[in-house]
């Protein structure tokens, strides 16, 4: 999927078309309802397992014990929280689905063993890191080049030009955050700039609007069939069709009674072909003389009469 910043897409949140939370039914159901891609938000467990979590723990269905993600290891976790997604699990759904990809980080420590399964999974050029305020994305993308990171806004700044250089010269893949915090002059400062936009999750369909018409890029719902339909391009009407002179073939019997070829016309005195008489003066053509009839052959037949 290749795009520009100047192209918007809906990305599918963790709990999309209110299904549970960090489920392979979210991701799989907000891409059928017509999202471009998902948001997974990551965490990484104490045996080094990366993992779909959006708050950084699990809660046991049976005793509603809660347990932190980076002080248990898999096998724990999957006993206490059966539906427990790993990342690799929802990558080859998003990879199946052929969209976008936005990884949430909880910690900059998970990067690392994300980046290396997206570089396994050749889908490292279609997914962006976020979760990390400006100092914390900048160390992250200047450690790993080949990265595209985003940094994370908590408020509009109030210099939006000295904010976007600031993102430039950190090397940052663009900016995210609330639509409330995403400005108009910041989007237009940054998408001047060549930096891409990323909103957090919304539903609300003002909010989807208002990005759609300030060119955010990456726009993040838990209702994506909502979002396609407010976000469809208004159906462009088809001109008019111009009207067409009608040509006038010379020497042509198109269209009219009686066809006059060329050698019946005449010219006038300025030169012009036009139709004669129909004949009237112009000498008869001399009638067939009567040649001898040759010796053996048959005499003509006539009309009416026999030979």
């Amino acid at each position: 999927m290749r795009y520009s910043n100047r192209d918007s897409f809906v990305l599918a949140s963790p709990s999309a078309m209110g299904r549970e939370l960090c489920s392979l039914e979210a991701v799989m159901a907000g891409i059928a309802a017509g999202a471009r891609g998902c948001v997974l938000p990551v965490s990484t467990s104490k045996d080094g397992i990366t993992l779909v979590c959006a708050t950084g723990s699990y809660r046991a269905a049976q005793t509603g014990e809660t347990l932190t993600a980076c002080d248990h290891d898999f096998a724990s976790l999957r006993a206490a929280y059966p539906k427990i997604v790993s990342f690799g699990q929802a990558l080859e759904c998003v990879k199946a689905a052929g969209g976008g990809l936005g990884v949430e980080l909880h910690h900059h420590q998970a990067a690392a063993q994300v980046r290396v399964s997206l570089k396994y999974s050749e889908y490292l050029d279609k997914a962006y890191f976020c979760g990390l305020p400006m100092e914390e994305a900048g160390r992250l993308a200047a450690r790993y080049p080949d990265i595209q990171v985003m940094a994370d806004l908590d408020e509009t700044p109030e210099d939006s030009v000295a904010f976007v250089r600031s993102a430039q010269n950190l090397r940052l893949f663009g900016l995210r955050g609330a639509p409330g915090v995403l400005s108009e002059a910041l989007c237009n400062e940054a998408l001047r700039c060549g930096l891409f936009l990323a909103s957090t999750d919304t539903s609300d369909p003002e909010a989807l609007r208002c990005m759609k018409a300030r060119g955010v890029n990456f726009i993040e719902t838990s209702r994506p069939d909502l979002a396609a339909t407010l976000m469809a391009p208004d159906p462009e009407l088809e001109p008019e069709p111009e009207p067409q002179e009608e040509t006038f073939v010379p020497f042509s019997n198109t269209g009219s009674a009686e066809f006059i070829p060329y050698y019946e016309r005449e010219e006038n005195e300025d030169g012009d072909c036009t139709a004669d008489d129909g004949g009237a003066d112009r000498p008869e053509a001399p009638a067939a003389q009567d040649q001898p009839q040759a010796d053996g052959e048959p005499d003509t037949v006539e009309a009416g009469g026999q030979a």
